[in-house]
């Protein structure tokens, strides 16, 4: 057979058992698991109207339904999809058995692997004890409500000069990488002031490309980056030294310290309190709570915690803000009801501006942030691998399987929210004050809500992200009055991306000053 016939023959045969793959799952000694067809979950994703809505009422809740788990086809490979509470509680409290999917290791040279490697989201065992011993007191403080008052002066600006079908979420992503290059690094991005910039060139760049669906659904793709692909790799490379070139920085000014004092320690970066606590460990060990001695962190883990923290914290707290934003548009009474509380608590006046005392008080509002996040999880779902089978309901999952708690799915489920298509923050009023109309909502099955994930690996900052949405909505709705405009898409279904981190598209909304300046 010649040469040529030989390779066309092989390349027949690989693509059609990647077809088959991709058509019907690998047989797998599971009970008999159910599965959702890969083509129609592809159609979903790249849909020219995508919405994370349509697709999981027509495509996950439908398969979900009856048992609560289903396979379904993402990330190049077939996978086990639950949402069911019960299910989701395992997950997240048996870390040993549900162990994070270790990307950097598994699928090194994936763009999301090669942007933060091994981190304290993506670790396991003692190298997470390890990370954890580094990053978590840097996330054991409060943020005064100050933190955040220039930057939400300057947002207030940029609504008022051009709030007529503002580009929000272009609005919140300004406002957040301020906010964040701030807490984490110290750093001045100046998206507030500025929209262009090869640093914020670079920052919008490297945070789409992690979470491109085509390269989610393809991961194999990034083995070969060519063209808008390839440029995103050199920007991440850039954006590495950028963090880089901040470490040594920060580095060099502790160097010239003895040690930091309690007030400058209350003030610092959490870059600078992470390098703090990395040099200790260095000069004399990390130890779990038993003395045993952990793997000592790399500076390039420092890098990566660094990203990711930035990253995942810069974007997802915009989506979410962003999400809370088109509720209140689509429910003009909630939000009448949430500016009447901002107001009871500041007054009036143009340049009221909450203390933290204040801040605290205004914590019902949290319902409202909450309830968005049911309906609209910035985190499309959490997935873990198996370390061992595992028995969930009549079916048992092999050991090395992957198993995500498809959040849209366990949080729009009627079995734990009636009505889930509708917006009730009631459904968090805290029990010792909700009145009779709120307890019928006020049902909560544990680990049925869970934006941030649950257990020990919770979200490091979910305090902080629940803090940042409480202060901004505070002053949205004192400052401002907003709708949807007349053609809006978001007025018939939220126009959002479907995997990954859940953002609005195209998202445009009107904006009406409540005071005169």
């Amino acid at each position: 057979m010649p040469l040529g016939m030989a390779l066309l023959l092989a390349l027949l045969a690989l693509v059609s058992t990647a077809l088959l793959r991709l058509l019907v799952p690998p047989k797998a000694n599971d009970g008999g698991v159910k599965h959702i067809s890969a083509l129609k979950t592809l159609y979903w994703t790249f849909k020219p109207y995508p919405s994370r809505r349509d697709m999981c009422e027509q495509v996950d809740m439908p398969a979900l339904a009856a048992t609560g788990i289903v396979r379904s086809w993402l990330w190049g490979r077939w996978m086990y999809k639950i949402n069911d509470a019960e299910y989701a509680r395992q997950l997240f409290l048996k870390t040993s058995v549900y162990q994070k999917i270790e990307l950097h290791n598994l699928i090194p040279y994936v763009f999301r692997a090669v942007a933060a490697g091994g981190n304290l989201m993506t670790e396991n065992g003692d190298h997470f004890k390890a990370h954890r011993l580094i990053v978590g007191p840097s996330f054991r403080r409060s943020w005064p409500a100050s933190t955040f008052r220039v930057h939400l002066g300057k947002l207030e600006r940029i609504i008022r000069a051009d709030g007529h079908e503002l580009d929000a979420l272009h609005a919140c992503r300004r406002l957040t990488l301020d906010v964040l290059g701030q807490i984490i690094m110290g750093a001045d991005f100046g998206a507030l002031d500025n929209t262009d910039g090869e640093l914020l060139e670079i920052c919008w760049d490297v945070v789409e490309a992690g979470i491109e669906p085509l390269y989610l659904v393809f991961p194999f793709l990034d083995k070969y980056p060519l063209g808008k692909r390839a440029r995103s790799f050199a920007n991440l490379r850039k954006f590495h030294r950028f963090i880089e070139r901040t470490i040594q920085a920060k580095r060099a000014e502790l160097a010239a310290r003895e040690k930091l004092g309690d007030d400058e320690r209350d003030r610092a970066d959490l870059l600078t309190l992470m390098i703090e606590a990395h040099e200790y460990t260095k000069a004399h060990g990390a130890f779990d709570e038993n003395g045993k001695l952990l793997p000592s962190m790399t500076s390039e883990e420092l890098r990566n915690n660094t990203i990711i923290f930035f990253v995942a914290g810069h974007d997802a707290t915009a989506y979410s803000l962003s999400h809370l934003i088109t509720e209140l548009a689509l429910h003009p009474e909630i939000q009448q009801q949430a500016r009447e509380r901002v107001i009871s608590v500041l007054g009036d006046g143009p340049d009221a501006f909450p203390t933290d005392a204040q801040l605290a008080e205004l914590a019902d509002l949290d319902m409202i942030i909450k309830e968005s996040l049911r309906k609209n999880s910035t985190v499309s779902d959490v997935r873990r691998q198996l370390t061992e089978p595992v028995t969930l309901g009549p079916f048992t999952l092999p050991k090395g399987a992957w198993v995500m708690v498809d959040l849209w799915a366990m949080q729009n489920n009627p079995k734990y929210y009636p009505e889930p298509e509708q917006f009730i923050p009631e459904r968090f009023r805290e029990p010792a004050k909700a009145d009779a109309a709120a307890t019928t909502h006020n049902t909560q099955t544990p680990f049925s809500w869970a934006p941030f994930s649950e257990g020990s690996r919770k979200c490091i900052g979910h305090k902080f992200a629940m803090l940042t949405q409480r202060i901004v909505l505070a002053m949205l709705v004192h400052r401002f009055t907003w709708t949807l405009p007349a053609d809006s898409p978001f007025l018939a279904k939220p126009m959002t991306s479907t995997s990954g981190l859940i953002s609005p598209i195209g998202l445009k909304v009107n904006f009406a000053p409540r005071h005169e300046r």
